[in-house]
């Protein structure tokens, strides 16, 4: 090869790497939370927000002894889901709402492990979470079995290395009936890695990203139900398995 087509191929490598690197920029950008959800950053009456080591805290004024650590969807703000963790610090709940790495959970699956030892006055540990941010704490619940008392799954399922079907621990799988962004299939597979004692709920007229505020989702179907109405009886829902447990 002369130095005329080297310098060419060169010219057209640098110009590939550039595309990747734009197109990987633009992939990784998350979906930013909607002004409800700043809005929800602060403290309140019943609430004390805190922010510290990447994680959002809610707690009540009240002494708590349940605790729930959230994990987000794959990149989307976890400021987006503030309302549903705030809301929930309401009903004299401790809620820990984790800032993954690049908006993306399954790169820090354990970050739940400094948070429950540095909160040992809490007796009663939940994991939660939405779409890829529900897979994570379904990791972490079966490789630390003994330590988490309930799993909740908002529009999520675990991954095939991750069965729970065996463990004592209380599942409560919640989608939308609208939801065209889960893997419906894989879904249904994922009954299979569950404890026969499941509870699932479909939220009827939901869809997927109405779990947070952070507005429309692409390939996400059209809600039927307002997002207060899907928040709502999300947390009724989550709300009606702690009091089943406690």
């Amino acid at each position: 090869m002369n130095r005329g087509n080297a310098y060419l191929w060169l010219i057209v490598l640098g110009a590939v790497v550039t595309g990747l690197a734009i197109g990987a920029a633009d992939f990784l950008v998350p979906y930013p939370p909607m002004v409800e959800a700043l809005q929800a950053l602060n403290s309140s009456n019943m609430v004390l927000y805190s922010f510290k080591d990447r994680i959002h805290t809610f707690s009540t004024r009240k002494e708590s002894k349940v605790g729930v650590i959230f994990y987000p969807g794959g990149l989307v703000d976890p400021i987006a889901y503030a309302p549903l963790l705030k809301e929930l610090a309401t009903k004299n709940l401790t809620t820990f709402l984790v800032d993954m790495p690049l908006d993306l959970a399954i790169l820090s699956p354990n970050s739940a492990a400094a948070i429950i030892e540095s909160n040992p006055d809490i007796g009663i540990w939940i994991m939660a979470g939405h779409s890829l941010g529900g897979s994570m704490p379904a990791r972490f619940a079966s490789r630390n079995q003994g330590i988490v008392s309930v799993l909740i799954l908002l529009a999520a399922y675990p991954a095939s290395v991750d069965s729970l079907s065996e463990s004592d621990l209380h599942v409560l799988s919640v989608y939308g009936s609208e939801d065209t962004v889960i893997d419906k299939d894989a879904l249904e597979k994922g009954r299979s890695l569950l404890p026969a004692d499941t509870t699932y709920i479909v939220i009827e007229g939901g869809n997927h990203a109405q779990f947070g505020y952070y507005g429309p989702q692409k390939g996400d179907g059209k809600a039927v139900i307002s997002l207060l109405e899907q928040q709502k009886l999300t947390v009724d829902a989550i709300l009606a398995m702690i009091e089943e447990i406690t």
